[in-house]
């Protein structure tokens, strides 16, 4: 697992930290005409993979073809409000053990390599908040689950299905991969402001 510093420790998958916002995933707004409505800013895992051409290709999937040094993969949480720094802790936990594990000083990793937990601040920017990861060698086929907590409140729940490609195919379409918990995320409400008495 490989953690580049100081940013990403999320641990146990053998992840290393592609971006950690990728505006391509940004949805916008569509201001042509006046009938055109904006698509609504949701929570979503994703996945990109960068081609034989160079040019990275986006997802709106869980399903995480292990395309070593070319499939990344990250959740996009929309929690509106302005742009704000939060204190985020995240929970990574794998179904097997991650072959390699470099990580940051945020980020404490169980001894048998299927748990990270990392807690650092982070920026809101436009009301959303999003990391992401790409594959290395050692990374394990099987579910790995995202818990997210934002200022101690627990938030959103992310399950990817990391899939093996043998032959390590840059045009896998990870829509088309047999993922048996496929979009099982979940967006937990946020916490309701308590009315001091």
């Amino acid at each position: 697992m490989r953690f580049p510093f100081p940013r990403l420790a999320a641990a146990s998958a053998g992840l290393a930290l592609a971006v950690l916002a990728t505006t391509a995933m940004a949805q916008t707004p569509v201001a042509d005409t006046p009938a055109a409505k904006a698509k609504p800013v949701r929570s979503i895992p994703y996945v990109s993979i960068t081609g034989d051409d160079g040019q990275q290709r986006h997802y709106e999937t869980n399903a995480i073809p292990l395309l070593f040094n070319r499939a990344c993969f990250g959740w996009r949480m929309y929690l509106g409000g302005p742009n704000r720094t939060i204190t985020l802790t995240e929970v990574l936990t794998t179904s097997q053990p991650a072959e390699q594990v470099i990580a940051g000083p945020e980020t404490e990793v169980s001894a048998d390599k299927t748990k990270a937990t990392t807690r650092m601040r982070e920026v809101v920017q436009d009301g959303v908040l999003q990391r992401s990861w790409c594959i290395i060698p050692g990374d394990p086929p099987g579910t790995y689950t995202y818990d997210i907590s934002i200022d101690g409140e627990p938030r959103g729940e992310f399950v990817f299905c990391a899939i093996e490609v043998p032959d390590q195919n840059p045009n896998t379409d990870p829509r088309e991969l047999s993922c048996p918990n496929k979009f099982n995320s979940v967006e937990r409400a946020r916490p309701s402001s308590r009315k001091a008495s």
